[in-house]
């Protein structure tokens, strides 16, 4: 049975009600706030198979407190009051753009492939008012343990149809749990400095009991096919709210904005094209270039990031900005980077934020390379040419021929295009017009780079695939 894969991400927040534990906002103005994921994998036995937690950046007021994300109107520098949202739209459950490298909104918070019958993931995402004192924080990680066996019997109510699939979210009292804590302090006229999730509510258990019912999204191929097919609170299909309200003595109301997305069928991501494989995600990213170990690109908002060029998943990172998205190329230790002003500009090919220097014009790129030491464009009006990648304006020499090319790369010996009709072909640097040969199909792709080992290429699905290529003489 062929897999589906899908996203999960956190699109923005909504702060209705500013939380109050703390009289003196010795964590900065008004509210600081992060974002716990607890990810369970669980097979169709219950059994839970990985338990994990991952914590997003904080977010609030910057004054003096370095490291993190501005977020808030309660000062220039931020700080989260009663009604901000963010990211600051009117609409913080759509997500405009790509999606965040850096761990805040709007950011993937899982993604992967699912398989009728195979494994169930389950997100509860929670979102934290932040202080300097541990508070819940350390009891939380030991409860997502110590619950295992009632979410994986959960799991298995899905799995055997016993609970609905158009139900995948729930709560922790519906398990016959929740989480239940001693915080001192908490309830004082002058609060309490301390970690806690919004959503702490009072317990009759002693004065400074606790308790706290966490949300959980339970994912298999059934579950995430309904909700990406419907639009359950309408916000857009795929989209839930989360809301945590507060005791009232605490005050804070959030909304967290979750949405669940499909980005490939079948079983490959490459609509079952032959050769080519599904590696990891590459959110608009639209010329690419691979040098020294990395792959390096340039997204459709002109970022420039960077990864490992390995074959599996791996993290981008945001290093920059680049002039222009008509083609990426590197060599010699640099990257080249062609713009649709018909400018050509360079900087060192490393992983920092760097300048751009001009160095010359390149007319009509549709595709940029590098070979054996000297650069190479394909034009909108079908020719192929080179010049040297030297840091002064040169002319480029028209070499031959290069029809319909949607973008150009290069493997250890040849040059490799993908057309407009679905073709990839290959010819070699020769300087002078030399047939191209067809090499077989190709997905659609924005950008090819290629490395000692094959091609990588991303699509208009945002993927990242990649094609081995055999060495000369295999």
């Amino acid at each position: 049975m062929s897999a589906s894969r899908f996203r999960a991400s956190i699109n923005g927040f909504w702060c209705h009600n500013e939380s109050w534990d703390d009289a003196f906002n010795w964590d900065g103005k008004h509210d600081e706030v992060f974002i716990d994921v607890n990810t369970k994998v669980v097979d169709a036995s219950g059994s839970v198979l990985q338990n994990f937690d991952s914590e997003s950046e904080l977010m609030g007021d910057t004054w003096r407190l370095p490291n993190r994300v501005q977020a808030g109107s309660a000062s220039d520098r931020g700080g989260i009051v009663s009604g901000d949202r963010f990211p600051p739209s009117p609409t913080p459950w759509l997500r405009s753009g790509s999606l965040n490298a850096r761990r805040f909104p709007p950011y993937a918070i899982w993604e992967g492939d699912l398989r009728p019958g195979q494994d169930m993931i389950l997100l509860t995402p929670t979102i934290w008012e932040w202080d300097p004192g541990a508070g819940f924080w350390d009891g939380w990680l030991d409860w997502q343990v110590q619950v295992d066996a009632k979410y994986g019997q959960r799991a298995k109510e899905i799995f055997g149809n016993i609970w609905p699939v158009s139900t995948p979210v729930f709560d922790a009292v519906s398990l016959g749990i929740q989480t239940v804590g001693s915080m001192a302090g908490i309830w004082s006229p002058f609060g309490k400095s301390m970690r806690r999730p919004i959503g702490t509510r009072r317990s009759p258990d002693g004065p400074d009991g606790t308790l706290f019912n966490p949300i959980t999204i339970a994912l298999n191929s059934e579950t995430a096919e309904y909700l990406v097919a419907n639009n359950l609170q309408g916000y857009g299909n795929g989209i839930v709210e989360l809301r945590y309200a507060d005791d009232p003595y605490l005050r804070g109301v959030y909304s967290l904005f979750l949405q669940i997305e499909k980005i490939r069928d079948g079983s490959d991501g490459t609509g079952g094209i032959s050769g080519w494989r599904d590696v990891d995600r590459a959110d608009r990213v639209v010329s690419m270039a691979a040098a020294d170990g990395r792959l390096f690109a340039v997204t459709a908002d002109k970022r420039l990031l960077i990864r490992d060029s390995v074959e599996r998943e791996s993290n981008w990172t945001h290093i920059g900005s680049a002039v222009g998205d008509a083609g990426l190329a590197a060599t010699g230790g640099r990257l080249f980077c062609a713009t649709r002003e018909n400018e050509l500009w360079t900087r060192q090919a490393s992983p920092i934020d760097m300048e751009w220097t001009r160095i010359g014009h390149a007319n009509g790129v549709v595709g940029l390379t590098a070979l054996n030491g000297s650069l190479f464009c394909a034009t909108g009006n079908n020719r192929l040419w080179t010049r040297a990648p030297i840091l002064s304006d040169v002319d480029w020499k028209d070499i031959g021929h290069a029809n319909g090319v949607l973008c150009l790369g290069s493997s250890l010996s040849d040059l490799h295009c993908v057309t407009s009709d679905g073709r990839l072909w290959r010819r070699p640097p020769n300087m002078t017009d030399t047939p191209w040969t067809e090499v077989g199909p190709a997905p659609t792709t924005h950008a090819l780079a290629g490395t000692s080992r094959g091609l990588f290429a991303t699509t208009e699905e945002d993927r990242l695939l990649f094609k081995l290529i055999p060495p000369p003489g295999f």
